[in-house]
Formats: structure tokens, sequence, C-alpha cells
């Protein structure tokens, strides 16, 4: 999903020639090519995702409230991105499926009994995740305002904005029981 995504929008930047669509895609953007088409892998994705909790259920380990929020809101989430061609989309799933490519490596290192020392990197990594995509609001809600029809799909980023802003609050809580009591 992340090299797919990332080829086809390196291939749209250089068609458009520029990257303000990333930013602000034009109301009335049909969901369609291949862009969108990983878009809907990654949604796709997410019911698969559903595994990991059954894995963590049948082990009988404990689930957290952030991984139960997380896995039961994304698959709605993602598809708003679709049903609303919701802006910022790409960017969104080009961040969480790198920070999951990096995430996914750590855990298939560890199934094979090598422990690298860098997993607090990823929770670090999901972090600056939701501050990027907070940031990517700024230019969103600049063209939103200064283009006379807006950008396509501000109430799903609505939505997006405030899922993403209590994920933020839960890995931060998570990093500091984690990693602070370790440093302890």
């Amino acid at each position: 999903m992340f090299i797919g995504t990332l080829i086809e929008t390196l291939k749209e930047i250089k068609s458009q020639g520029n990257c303000k669509w990333l930013f602000c895609l034009p109301k009335g953007t049909k969901v369609q090519g291949a862009l969108f088409y990983w878009s809907y892998v990654y949604y796709l994705s997410k019911y698969w995702e559903f595994v990991d909790t059954l894995l963590l259920v049948l082990k009988a380990k404990p689930l957290s409230l952030l991984h139960v929020f997380h896995h039961a809101v994304v698959p709605t989430m993602a598809f708003l991105w679709l049903e609303a061609a919701q802006s910022l989309q790409h960017l969104g799933l080009l961040t969480n499926a790198g920070v999951h490519v990096i995430m996914y490596l750590y855990y298939f290192l560890c199934s094979i009994s090598i422990y690298p020392r860098w997993k607090r990197l990823i929770t670090q990594c999901q972090i600056v995740q939701f501050v990027f995509s907070f940031s990517t609001l700024l230019p969103f809600g600049y063209l939103h305002l200064t283009r006379p029809e807006g950008c396509s799909g501000a109430g799903a980023l609505l939505f997006n904005g405030t899922f993403n802003f209590f994920l933020l609050l839960l890995f931060i809580q998570f990093s500091s029981r984690t990693y602070k009591s370790k440093a302890a």
C-alpha cells in the first residue's frame, strides 16, 4: 500500500505540476483511479487487522483501550475517506502505512527471536504521524477557505481529525506509561 500509493502520488504530482491536490481534492472528485485503488486496499486491510485482535483474545492477552478504540474506529475512518473523497487521505495513507511497515518489521523480527532495541521508536513514529496529520490541516484549511468551491470531504476530515486527536492522546498516555516506568 505504501509503495503503490507513493508511486501513484509521485505520478500525480508530475502530471498536475504541483502537490496542492494532496491537501485539497476538488469538490466533485470521483473516487476512481490508481490512488483511490490504494485507498480502497487500505480500507479493506483494516478488516484484516481484526485478526490481530482475535489473536490477542485467543492468547488471553489483555486488550488496551488504545487497541480496541483504534481497531474499532479505523474502518469507519477509511470508509469515509472513500465515501466523501476526503482531502488529505493519500497523505494519511502514506504516513500510516509507513509507520506500519516499521511496526510490522519489528514484530516480524521478534517472531524470529530477534529483539530490536528500537520498540520505543515505533511509538514515537506514531506520535509524530499524528502531529504531522494535524500540521496538514493548515494548508487544507487555507485552500478550503480560499477556493470558491472549497475542498472535498471536509465533514469526513472533521471526523478524522477528532479521531486522530483521541488517538494522539492515547499514544502519548501509552508512551508515558510504557517508557517512563522502564526508565525509572
